[in-house]
């Protein structure tokens, strides 16, 4: 009997998991399926033949010099899937299955929920529910940005930006060793290699070269303008919706605000996305810049 009802539970939990697996993909945009192929494919793809073949133009393979450069730029590459992996298996609202549908102070109603949701809380129309201290919606993961994952997000991107960064400077290298006599007048041709096919400028292999190396400068643009927007919000104490709205009344300082998105360890964050760092708050309630300033004068009274 005993082990029927072992065999019943792991069937029933072996579907439960393909319906939510069904409910996540009928959920994905046009947009997510995009990213998701990019993550998934073109960037490990773009990677080893980065550090394959890019790399032994300038260090020899497997030797001293390739395996300095390669195994901690390797170590950042992993732990942007890692966090990756975190953000999606964490998600924003962490073990919190469902809102509090008490109305306390600062809650508001949602209509779309229907369920009070708590201040910073804002309702993602692509996950269909409402996000604790939402940031924005990802692509990357199929998954929103909020208060348990954003420590994730940060790391991840930072992580990449290292990686996207060498590779770029080394493709650039690259690019002058297979163009060693192109001029300032013709730099041109890294930003519309296809025209400068047309035109007989390069050769098919300098076009895919340009175009590589196109493709890494571009990742590092986008990655960096996502870089620059957390750290401008955590700055500033706000996620990207609270930008967006001009709510500055949770900005408290900024180490304050770096514990409260990042948790109390948050300068290890960059380093692996399994060391613990505790958030300041439940994702619920939240110190404001008032409550703040009241509690330091009340110490020193």
């Amino acid at each position: 009997m005993n082990f029927e009802e072992d065999s019943f539970k792991r069937i029933r939990s072996v579907d439960d998991a393909v319906v939510k697996a069904k409910k996540v993909v009928r959920k994905l945009q046009p947009q997510d399926i995009t990213a998701i192929v990019i993550i998934a494919a073109l960037l490990p793809i773009g990677y080893l033949f980065e550090v394959s073949y890019v790399f032994s133009f300038f260090h020899e393979w497997l030797s001293d010099e390739w395996l300095i450069r390669v195994i901690p730029l390797t170590y950042c590459g992993l732990n942007v899937y890692l966090n990756l992996w975190k953000i999606i298996s964490v998600g924003p609202n962490g073990k919190t299955s469902e809102l509090p549908s008490v109305m306390k102070p600062g809650f508001k109603y949602c209509h779309s929920c229907n369920v009070n949701s708590p201040p910073r809380a804002f309702h993602c129309p692509v996950c269909e529910t409402c996000i604790l201290r939402r940031d924005h919606h990802c692509s990357f993961g199929a998954v929103c940005i909020g208060h348990f994952n954003q420590r994730y997000f940060v790391a991840g991107i930072a992580n990449l930006m290292v990686v996207a960064v060498i590779c770029t400077w080394y493709n650039f290298s690259f690019v002058l060793t297979i163009l060693p006599n192109m001029k300032a007048s013709e730099y041109w041709w890294l930003c519309l290699p296809h025209l400068a096919l047309v035109l007989r400028y390069i050769t098919f292999y300098q076009f895919c070269v340009l175009v590589y190396f196109a493709s890494s400068l571009t990742v590092v643009i986008f990655d960096g303008y996502l870089l620059a927007a957390q750290i401008f919000c955590l700055y500033r104490g706000q996620t990207r919706v609270e930008y967006l709205l001009d709510v500055q009344a949770y900005n408290c300082g900024v180490f304050k605000n770096l514990k409260e998105a990042l948790g109390r360890r948050w300068p290890f964050i960059f380093i692996s996305p399994f060391i613990p760092s505790p958030l300041e708050s439940d994702g619920i309630s939240f110190k404001t810049h008032e409550l703040d300033s009241l509690s330091k004068q009340t110490k020193y009274m």
